[in-house]
C-alpha cells in the first residue's frame, strides 16, 4: 500500500526539481538580456549554472541520500576543472590588461 504513495511522492519531487530547473533556465536567459556590467552578468550566470548542477547532482544522481564520503568523492574531483577554468580566465584577463 505504501508503494503508490512512494511513487507519487517521487514523481512530485521530480516535477518540483523540473520546475526549479525550468525557472533557473528562464532566469539565465533573462540575465543575458540585462544591460549591466559584464562581470556581474557572467558571475550571475556562473552562480545559476552552479545551482542547477547541484540540483541535478543531488536529485537525479541521488547524491542527496548518499553518505558524506561518497558525495565528497563526486564533488571534490569536479572542483579541479572549475579551478583550472578560473585560472585560465584569470590568466586571459591578466594578459589582456597587459600584465
Amino acid at each position: 500500500m505504501s508503494e503508490p504513495t512512494a511513487h507519487a511522492s517521487r514523481a512530485r519531487q521530480y516535477l518540483t526539481i523540473f520546475f526549479v530547473l525550468f525557472v533557473l533556465t528562464v532566469l539565465e536567459v533573462a540575465v543575458t538580456y540585462v544591460h549591466g556590467h559584464k562581470l556581474q552578468i557572467v558571475l550571475s550566470l556562473f552562480a545559476l549554472a552552479a545551482v542547477k548542477a547541484a540540483c541535478v547532482a543531488l536529485f537525479f544522481m541521488h547524491l542527496k541520500w548518499e553518505t558524506r564520503v561518497l558525495r565528497a568523492t563526486v564533488v571534490v574531483p569536479l572542483m579541479f576543472p572549475v579551478l583550472y577554468a578560473l585560472v585560465l580566465i584569470a590568466e586571459g584577463a591578466w594578459r589582456r590588461l597587459g600584465g
